[in-house]
């Protein structure tokens, strides 16, 4: 479907929501004047400091809606927060959250993160609109709120066990000002780094109409892991026009250049260095080779010549309107594409020092559009009543087109001896001559998809808003087609149509204290995956497929409250998820075309389950002192993937399930930070967070599965100076210099410096 195509089709539907306000009006008892909020439904208000407390979010109801008030998880994590961390990147922008961690610090996709035992692809989302996955710079967004279960009944399709849904910065009316920020980093290996951000906001008149603001932010280092570089190059731009009392819109631009280590190069997806295979028992003895090394922390076995090069260009227009006291709409339209370069030496043998490597990469590209309309009518009846209905659609298309390559560099860099690397002091310059003598093209294919969801929400309000009564269905319709290029053939079609549900109730004993239940379920659409990667070109292997059909079931119940004069927000939870259709890669080593390489299999899970308690507070115990604090304890099941043969975990003799990999046991964060600041906000902070994990299993390249039984932990410490206009802050993270294998891997202790000014 052309963009013609997608502007008719969006102005079809729309035209055919607006005759629904009829229906509602006559059925409905509309609000006063006086009790009407423009826009509140959709506006995401900016927040004072409350320490890291956030009342509302919008990710689990496409509205803007008191936590307290939605019956499932979400987590929100504020940008002060951000800055009291140093986060910067994708995967820092959750730290600290509940049972919530990404798997690879440099995942080409920008995305794989674990979700209570689950890792999730294609979740995520920016202000509702699921964008695909891709790297990201957080000086872009305002915060993030994260969704612990299945969001497609309001949210559309996304990573069936959870939502991450980034919040756009946005131009504020009657407001002018600029931050200026300036940060140094160093790590305990001389990775440095500098970095500037900045954020201008600007009001053009005195009658609160127009607005602009600019964010953005540039850095240029290097990555803890040697070698590796990171570039980035950010800016987004956004435009707010108030055209009326009840309509608004707002434009917002994100434009992004990165250069990063496309992967954990010498840590997990390779070559374990001695710190983490002191936690691994396998490793932990004086008999193994590799261990009898003792390879530094940032070891990187394949040398110079890995890079993930990628560019982001996407804008998102809100227009709001208010049609009456009782009755809103909004529509928001987005135009997006993505290229991304990555190309890597690779070398994964746990076993011995002698290597084998190849050289592998691609050139993908996708582009696409999304048009999604919300129409809300808010109601009530005599004060014993009251409801909101939303009704509204989404439409998705996209095209991409993917070429991955493969070959074998020249002798004798095509086994990779780590005693001779070692000998020569880690050196670029061992590297120096090595060459692919051919490269072949081991696929190529092209995607063409769209879909078109629709969905309803009932909420209704009895006893005076204290019993809340939610329900959800949306119907999508995918349709997608890969093609092979290599040998003009179809590799895979989809044209389903799949419903997902959610219905859930609260019950408030007072303002600050609910009870809720939920059950959220979501199907997903039959998928046709490759089953082997990782091979060179001409392997036969290549050409084998299977399909999945995932679906997602969440039942969970809890209390959600608010302390200490409202300062705190608290939830305790008990959840049951399972997730049928999974899949998980098992790397293996073997042979290609005669030649040995590492290579991935696809393999699908049929049932895999998680269930357990997770407690968490966001906000502020007292003025000074703002807290993040939670704990989970969870256990998982999966079923039998067939690897009977793992060296470091013994399956018995019937077992039908297993841990679910990567799924710690046990999780807990807290992050404080107390203030010894004066009346005029001038003077110090000091901060402190520790991160810890339980045992879990874990999936060893050449070895299968292992169990890691330590408990691992991480502490970050820091403190920062206010005076007149001018912050300074020096903070520390991994102050212990400890590995977290879980997250393939943490950096190891790093410093940093900033100093930022408002004006």
């Amino acid at each position: 479907m052309n963009r013609s195509s997608t502007i008719r089709l969006t102005l079809s539907v729309f035209g055919a929501l607006i005759p629904t306000s009829g229906l509602l009006a006559q059925a409905a008892t509309p609000a006063t004047k006086e009790e009407a909020i423009v826009l509140a439904p959709f506006t995401v208000s900016v927040e004072g400091s409350n320490g890291y407390k956030v009342s509302t979010a919008t990710t689990a109801t496409r509205t803007n809606t008191a936590l307290i008030d939605i019956p499932q998880t979400v987590d929100v994590i504020t940008k002060e927060f951000w800055n009291d961390v140093g986060a910067t990147t994708f995967d820092q922008s959750f730290r600290y959250v509940a049972n919530t961690y990404v798997r690879n610090r440099n995942a080409g996709s920008g995305d794989g993160v674990n979700l209570r035992g689950f890792e999730t692809n294609g979740s995520i989302s920016v202000d509702g609109v699921r964008l695909g996955s891709n790297h990201r710079d957080l000086s872009a967004y305002e915060r993030l709120e994260v969704v612990k279960g299945p969001p497609s009944a309001v949210q559309g399709r996304a990573g069936g066990t959870g939502l991450l849904n980034y919040i756009l910065k946005k131009p504020e009316l009657g407001q002018d000002g600029t931050m200026l920020k300036y940060s140094f980093s160093t790590d305990q290996y001389d990775g440095q780094s500098n970095r500037i951000e900045f954020d201008t906001n600007i009001s053009f008149d005195h009658s609160r109409k127009f607005a602009a603001r600019v964010a953005g932010a540039w850095q240029n280092g290097n990555d803890y892991i040697k070698f590796q570089k990171r570039k980035v190059e950010a800016l987004s731009p956004s435009f707010k026009w108030q055209i009326g009392p009840k309509t608004e819109l707002v434009v917002v631009t994100e434009l992004l250049k990165l250069t990063t280590p496309n992967r954990e190069e010498g840590h997990g997806f390779a070559v374990y260095p001695v710190k983490l295979r002191k936690l691994v028992p396998i490793f932990n003895n004086a008999t193994d080779p590799i261990t009898a090394l003792n390879l530094p922390y940032d070891f990187n076995i394949i040398g110079p010549g890995g890079q993930d090069k990628s560019t982001t260009a996407s804008g998102t227009l809100f227009f709001t309107h208010q049609f009456t006291d009782w009755l809103f709409f909004r529509q928001v339209g987005n135009l997006r594409s993505f290229t991304n370069n990555q190309f890597s030496f690779t070398g994964e043998d746990n076993t011995k020092t002698l290597v084998n490597s190849q050289y592998t990469g691609g050139i993908n590209s996708r582009r696409g559009s999304t048009a999604q309309g919300d129409l809300i009518a808010k109601y009530h009846f005599r004060d014993i009543v009251t409801g909101t209905t939303m009704v509204g659609y989404s439409y998705d298309d996209g095209f991409s087109h993917g070429t991955n390559y493969s070959g074998l560099p020249s002798a004798p860099f095509n086994q990779l001896d780590m005693v001779a690397i070692k000998a020569s002091g880690y050196s670029a310059a061992f590297y120096s001559g090595r060459t692919v003598p051919v490269l072949n093209r081991s696929s190529e294919t092209t995607n063409n998809s769209y879909s078109l969801g629709k969905f309803i929400q009932q909420d209704l309000g009895l006893f005076n808003d204290r019993l809340l009564i939610t329900g959800g269905l949306r119907s999508d319709h995918d349709v997608s087609q890969t093609s092979n290029l290599v040998n003009n053939t179809t590799a895979a079609a989809t044209n389903t149509t799949l419903n997902s549900f959610r219905y859930g109730v609260t019950y408030k004993f007072s303002a600050n204290l609910a009870l809720y239940a939920v059950k959220s379920v979501q199907n997903d659409a039959t998928r046709t995956i490759q089953r082997y990667n990782g091979l060179l070109a001409g392997d036969p292997r290549l050409t084998e497929f299977f399909t999945v059909s995932p679906l997602s079931n969440l039942k969970e119940i809890g209390i959600k409250g608010e302390a200490f004069s409202g300062r705190m927000s608290y939830a305790l939870n008990y959840w049951e998820m399972t997730r049928q259709g999974s899949v998980v890669n098992i790397l293996a080593n073997g042979t290609s075309q005669g030649s040995p390489v590492t290579f991935g299999t696809q393999t699908e899970i049929q049932g895999a389950k998680s269930k357990g308690f997770e407690f968490s507070a966001y906000g502020s115990i007292t003025n000074r002192l703002s807290l993040i604090a939670n704990y989970t304890k969870m256990t998982t099941s999966q079923a039998f993937t067939g690897q009977q043969n793992s060296v470091g975990y013994s399956v018995a003799a019937g077992t039908t399930t297993i841990p679910i990999r990567f799924a710690p046991t046990w999780n807990g964060n807290v992050f404080m930070k107390y203030s010894f600041r004066d009346t005029k906000n001038e003077g110090f902070e000091v901060k402190a967070g520790l991160s810890a994990i339980g045992p879990f299993l874990a999936q060893i390249t050449n070895f299968g599965l292992t169990k890691i039984p330590q408990n691992q932990k991480s502490v970050d410490l820091g403190a920062s100076y206010r005076w007149q206009k001018y912050d300074f802050d020096l903070m520390v993270t991994n102050v212990t210099n400890a590995p977290f294998l879980v997250t393939r891997d943490q950096p190891p202790r790093t410093i940093r410096l900033s100093v930022a000014t408002r004006f």
